[in-house]
């Protein structure tokens, strides 16, 4: 059972103390606090015992190689020595101490792997904590688990309720930043801050944990001898390895809206997202894009669009990589729930884009997923899909070939603000992707003759142009190392044959799907062949 709430301006230590508060007072026995930054849950645990309310309860802390140790004591205080228990060292000892006392909060660390070894339910365990779950609902004592992941457990989901520990957020990042300064200044370190590049500093920081900030900021003062604008580089460079390291985002780097030849509608589109993302904006009310779903064929610079949108929006890309959610934790049961959790909590902190390719095969698997993994899979999805419906802060950029097998909540407007078929490129947009191409490798396109090869072209994706021109190019190459010419590029188009030609059949399925799905796709008849006029590519549900 998770009930955290937001407050979208608070600081996220303050809202989790405030949720943590009224859950013990409320008598929630156990409760699972689920995050890597375990000091941050340490120092609002002190922070808490010091509470009027709670002023009166000892504080204790438990690990495997430690055992049960009291940190705070209401008459002494802190304890500069923790006092150790006996006989507590063996996860069931713990808790045969823990059942006899009448008040106290009890922090245990990492225990979720002895609940559930292997993603199997330990029995005497489970059994041991519903029934202190009940014992303790008539004490003043309450059992908190810290780590990255509480099991998902049946026979304990009546029992405990979990707290989710937010990242950073703006401000408190900003406090971090202010005690690194004084201590790098107190140290006589060179400090070459300007208002401007201290906001640019906390920018790149959004989406760490504190101890991740803590570690980027060192690694910065250490590389640039102190901190200046050319330490920022140096932190969006360790921030990329940090979530790269999270193994389900990536950071992709944008690209010019320039590089997207042709699909004006589909530009309109973007500039229009990037619209409700301005101070203006919200200074009006104005919903921001919740996000864009483009379906359509294979090769037509969907994927691309992504990368323009970081640019347009001027945003950070990551893209999630479901299959890496679905497989980490080696089929541990709720592994892949943290995972999504995190990876979404990294997208909202930083306040980007969250790219989804291939969407239909993400959120696919929902039915079966019962049958042949527990229902890890369905839980996990139905995770990202009530995300993306509650979602303000991340605009969600996904790209599909065919959603005709998924179900129409899956994909409603709602979890997205625009829906669009993209077809293969015009005779126009060929010619514009073809400019594009031959600019990137330095050939002027005022010198090829432009409408030869968009006919030879027909029924060509945007990839496929950029195949035929690349191979153009290295065939003049070889050809006596001269410029590519007309010829080069023809004679690259010759020797490919579409995917367009060689899955016509699925493809005019596909159409046909948007025909009756799709707003706008209604003017396309029936007979419509490859290679005929298509009309406008972009469609809106």
């Amino acid at each position: 059972m998770n009930m955290t709430t937001k407050e979208p301006d608070a600081r996220s230590v303050d809202r989790f103390l405030r949720e943590l508060d009224v859950r013990i007072r409320a008598r929630y026995p156990l409760i699972a606090i689920n995050t890597y930054e375990e000091d941050r849950v340490r120092e609002a645990l002190i922070d808490l015992v010091f509470q009027e309310r709670h002023k009166e309860k000892p504080l204790y802390i438990w690990s495997r190689p430690a055992g049960l140790q009291k940190v705070f004591d209401p008459k002494e205080g802190i304890l500069q020595n923790p006092v150790s228990v006996g006989d507590t060292e063996d996860p069931e000892g713990v808790l045969g101490f823990i059942s006899e006392q009448k008040t106290g909060l009890f922090l245990l660390c990492d225990y979720a792997p002895y609940i559930s070894p292997y993603g199997q339910e330990d029995p005497l365990l489970v059994r041991r904590l519903r029934e202190i779950a009940w014992k303790l609902k008539s004490t003043k004592a309450t059992v908190l688990f810290v780590a990255p992941n509480f099991p998902d457990l049946k026979t304990l989901e009546k029992e405990i309720t979990q707290i989710d520990l937010e990242l950073p957020k703006e401000g408190e990042i900003e406090e971090s930043i202010e005690l690194q300064l004084e201590n790098l200044r107190s140290s006589g370190l060179a400090i070459d801050l300007e208002k401007e590049t201290q906001g640019a500093l906390l920018q790149s920081l959004l989406g760490l944990t504190a101890g991740e900030i803590s570690n980027v900021i060192a690694k910065a003062v250490i590389s640039c001898n102190g901190l200046n604008r050319e330490s920022i580089n140096v932190i969006l460079e360790e921030k990329k390895n940090v979530i790269r390291g999270s193994g389900s985002l990536t950071y992709v780097h944008p690209e010019p809206a320039s590089n997207l030849g042709g699909y004006r509608a589909l530009r309109s589109i973007l500039e229009r997202a990037a619209y409700t993302f301005s101070p203006r904006a919200k200074a009006r009310h104005v919903e921001p894009c919740k996000g864009i779903l483009l379906v359509g064929l294979p090769g037509c610079g969907k994927d691309l669009c992504k990368r323009v949108a970081s640019s347009i929006t001027n945003r950070a890309l990551l893209d999630l990589d479901f299959g890496s959610i679905m497989g980490e934790g080696g089929g541990v049961i709720g592994s892949s729930a943290m995972s999504i959790k995190r990876a979404l909590s990294i997208a909202g902190t930083i306040k980007g884009i969250l790219g989804i390719s291939e969407f239909e095969k993400a959120v696919s698997g929902m039915k079966s997923s019962n049958k042949t993994d527990g229902g890890e899979t369905a839980r996990t999805i139905s995770y990202l899909l009530n995300w993306m419906q509650d979602n303000k802060d991340v605009l969600v950029f996904a790209t599909a070939n065919d959603v005709r097998e998924l179900e129409s909540e899956q994909f409603r407007i709602g979890r997205f603000s625009y829906i669009h078929f993209v077809d293969l490129p015009d005779m126009e947009d060929r010619s514009e992707i073809f400019k594009v191409h031959l600019k990137k490798r330095e050939l002027v396109p005022e010198q090829f003759d432009l409408e030869k090869l968009v006919d030879k072209s027909k029924d060509f994706s945007g990839a496929e142009i950029e195949a035929a021109v690349k191979d153009g190019v290295l065939e003049a190459f070889i050809d006596g190392d001269r410029p590519a010419e007309t010829r080069d590029i023809l004679k690259a188009v010759e020797g490919i044959t579409p995917t367009a030609q060689m899955m016509s059949e699925k493809i005019e399925e596909i159409r046909k799907w948007a025909r009756n799905n799709i707003k706008g796709a209604a003017g396309r008849t029936g007979s419509q062949a490859i290679g005929g006029n298509r009309g406008d590519r972009v469609y809106e549900f």
